[in-house]
């Protein structure tokens, strides 16, 4: 078991190889839990016009040649391809370097479905947490108990 989980971890780090040091590819699930984490600074759309505009991303700066960002947190990256999400976000890390770039492989659709997840994540109350409704506190009927004032 041990064998197999050193395996898969340097697996794992070879093949993110061809990223730049601050960029990190992530799937669907993996991108929920960084967004858990906390919140992007920025969301960077690298898709062409017609789709901006057809599909807006909520909160997004279009990319451009020479957009300039002032990155205090994750930056992260949706483009219509991953390569071109990859190509861009190695933009941003040539000129942000040791910034937390997010490239969100699958593009809108997979930014989509997470922001999806987190809002259905955030509606579930936490496991565990329950509430008991007191005893005749909201049977019909006559109440228990009457308000009275005394005053005279």
């Amino acid at each position: 078991m041990k064998t197999t989980t050193i395996a898969a971890f340097f697996l794992l780090l070879w093949g993110m190889g061809t990223a730049q040091a601050g960029v990190t590819p992530m799937k669907t699930a993996q991108l929920v839990h960084a967004l858990e984490e906390g919140k992007p600074c920025c969301i960077i759309d690298g898709r062409p016009e017609q789709s901006q505009r057809t599909k807006p991303l909520e909160n997004a700066l279009p990319y451009r040649d020479g957009l300039v960002i002032e990155p205090s947190g994750m930056v992260v990256v949706v483009a219509d391809s991953d390569e071109a999400a990859m190509r861009i976000a190695s933009r941003l890390d040539e000129a942000y370097p040791g910034q937390n770039i997010v490239v969100v492989l699958g593009g809108a659709d997979a930014w989509e479905a997470a922001q999806v997840d987190l809002s259905r994540r955030a509606a579930t109350p936490p496991r565990g947490l329950s509430f008991i409704i007191p005893k005749n506190t909201c049977e019909s009927g006559s109440s228990i108990q009457k308000l009275t004032t005394n005053a005279k």
